[in-house]
């Protein structure tokens, strides 16, 4: 039996990225794996525009808490094997604290695999994302943990392993997406982008038309050579990091004091 922990940074994140290694993982496999899912944050203030105003904060945190858990079972993965770290939507740091913090966690559950948010050639420059990468990154790489995991980023520019599946597998996709009612505005837009990313990762994998992309990441005296992208995922990388991109919308009466705690937090 091998240990996965999938990390994300809000609880719809792995729908797009990581559905059909988990679907496969859970229930294809003919090996038992043991399973976990790790939510950085619970989405709390994942709704957009002011109207929405009045559900942010502790009620969005349960519904996409209930949203989550009805999603990893189609994995068969159950509540008691998913964790959130307790950390705000849209304010995750790249501090210490928050890299103890995922330190800590590892240490616990001991893993052999992980998989994360791409910390640095990524497609989708949401600092919740990439500081959750980067964080898992620092972990292993400055040895604060005393195991070495195999480590693997998705939504990646610079992919170097690619999972196949075939077409069926979109609709356990589809299966997801619909368990996160209240982030069907962002994800039936992003859905969209699913099968072209998966056909041109099919491109890779002899006898498949699809597959999902992940880099796996190296550790050792000649990781930075094998680590390092291409010109193409680097000039997108600073392309994509200086503009702006998608943030939890938050309720002007609390952001000040959510920033303050956010600052507070970090050493």
């Amino acid at each position: 039996m091998k240990r996965y922990i999938f990390f994300q940074a809000h609880p719809d994140d792995l729908e797009l990225n990581c559905s059909q290694l988990l679907h496969y993982l859970g229930i294809i496999s003919a090996k038992e794996h043991d399973i976990r899912i790790a939510s950085v944050t619970k989405g709390e203030f994942g709704l957009p525009g002011f109207k929405y105003d009045r559900f942010k904060g502790d009620i969005l945190a349960g519904v996409r808490t209930r949203e989550l858990y009805a999603a990893a079972r189609i994995h068969a993965i159950q509540p008691d094997h998913v964790d959130f770290l307790g950390y705000v939507d849209g304010l995750v740091p790249f501090s210490s604290g928050f890299v103890g913090r995922i330190a800590k966690y590892l240490n616990q559950h001991r893993p052999d695999v992980i998989v994360a948010p791409e910390g640095l050639y990524t497609w989708y420059y949401h600092k919740d994302h990439v500081n959750t990468g980067r964080a898992v990154f620092y972990v292993i790489h400055h040895g604060l943990i005393d195991f070495s995991p195999a480590l693997y980023f998705y939504n990646t520019l610079a992919p170097n392993v690619f999972f196949p599946f075939p077409a069926e597998g979109f609709r356990i996709t589809e299966r997801l997406i619909e368990c996160h009612r209240t982030q069907l505005w962002l994800l039936k837009r992003m859905k969209h982008l699913v099968r072209p990313f998966a056909i041109l990762s099919g491109f890779k994998v002899r006898g498949t038309r699809y597959a999902e992309a992940y880099r796996r990441v190296y550790f050792g005296d000649d990781s930075r050579e094998k680590n390092k992208a291409g010109p193409l995922a680097s000039t997108f990388t600073h392309f994509y990091s200086g503009l702006p991109f998608f943030q939890a919308k938050y309720p002007q009466a609390i952001l000040e004091q959510m920033r303050k705690a956010s600052r507070g937090s970090r050493v």
